[in-house]
């Protein structure tokens, strides 16, 4: 049986690595006593997978981890809930028999700023240059007395990391929204097509 847990990462936790972020969730749960199906050979690890790694400082609250159990109770989810920090916390489970890697085809963003977001901004990635405005699937901009809001849609295959569009010494606060799938957000394929646990 699969399971697809969504756990939102952010206030300090934001600043894990990828690899301590999967540290964190595999230990966790472990420690909630999930029967999990491991891999064989000599150095068994538990059969999980994760979406892409979110670059380190973005608030991400779509951090999905898919993996196997023997079963799974309620139980469970209400021990993971109790021995995850606040700010990585578990916010959905679904029992779900589809690939998720295979279903996410791009990432909503949302990005807090002190300055208007420079669209036209060239980066560099793989020795090319990129202009960011070009790797958008769709993008719309609002503006308050002190803030600007931006939303965009990135593919998987061109996501740039939006740190890279921060202004030195101004407030930038990048929040990975959602995955996004051909159908709409993840979360509700999984609403619709798995069982919430």
């Amino acid at each position: 049986m699969k399971i697809v847990l969504r756990f939102k990462k952010k206030g300090m936790r934001r600043f894990l690595s990828t690899l301590e972020s999967i540290k964190l969730v595999e230990r966790s749960i472990r420690r909630a006593d999930f029967p999990i199906v491991f891999t064989e050979g000599f150095h068994p690890k538990p059969k999980m997978s994760f979406l892409d790694a979110m670059p380190v400082g973005v608030v991400n609250l779509a951090f999905y981890v898919e993996f196997f159990v023997k079963n799974i109770s309620e139980k469970h989810i209400e021990t993971l809930k109790s021995i995850l920090p606040k700010d990585f916390a578990l916010e959905s489970a679904w029992i779900f028999d589809g690939n998720i890697n295979e279903l996410v085809n791009s990432y909503r963003f949302l990005v807090i700023s002190e300055k208007p977001v420079d669209l036209e901004k060239t980066i560099l990635k793989k020795n090319k240059k990129v202009s960011f405005k070009e790797s958008l699937l769709d993008f719309e901009v609002s503006s308050g007395k002190k803030y600007h809001i931006f939303r965009y849609t990135q593919k998987r295959e061109k996501l740039i990391n939006p740190l890279l569009l921060a202004e030195e010494g101004t407030f930038f606060l990048p929040i990975c929204e959602e995955a996004m799938t051909g159908h709409g957000p993840l979360s509700s394929l999984l609403e619709r097509g798995g069982t919430r646990v």
